[in-house]
């Protein structure tokens, strides 16, 4: 197993440098003499410029010595790495939908959502309902349509 914050053992996880979270795109206005709609959170939690650790997922399904995905507080998504959409977990296989999961982390609990994933995602092997949040801990078994992982989440500073 790897430490948390050293250098990956190799594809397909990859660290993810500290940055500010990614903007989401203004939403489009009502017209004139609507009401202002309200601000859209960031995905993650900022603090200072920087993304705060909430936990890992690590595997060992594609490469022997193991490799990770650093998960921030605030809504991490899983996808398939080969294509355009920017993901924060990204799986190199071929059951993972571009937009396959978000795993959510917030103050030492996480929770995992299918995104209408075409494989399914599984937690403890239970396979979910489409977008509806199950409660997910360290050491929990999670399975992104053929990918498996596990969980390690942070539950103090």
């Amino acid at each position: 197993m790897h430490i948390p914050g050293a250098a990956p053992a190799g594809p397909p996880g990859r660290p993810v440098p500290p940055g500010p979270p990614r903007a989401r795109p203004p939403a489009p206005s009502a017209g004139p003499g609507a009401p202002a709609a309200r601000p859209t959170p960031p995905r993650h939690a900022d603090v200072g410029g920087q993304r705060t650790l909430a936990g890992f997922l690590y595997g060992f399904q594609e490469n022997e010595h193991g490799c990770f995905w650093p998960l921030y507080e605030g809504e991490n998504l899983v996808g398939r790495a080969e294509t355009s959409v920017k993901v924060d977990v990204p799986i190199a296989h071929g059951t993972t939908s571009t937009r396959h999961a978000t795993v959510v982390c917030n103050a030492g609990n996480a929770s995992l959502i299918d995104m209408k994933s075409t494989n399914g995602t599984f937690h403890n092997q239970q396979r979910l309902g489409p977008q509806s949040p199950v409660p997910i801990r360290s050491g929990d078994s999670i399975r992104f349509g053929g990918y498996n992982v596990t969980i390690f989440v942070i539950t103090s500073r």
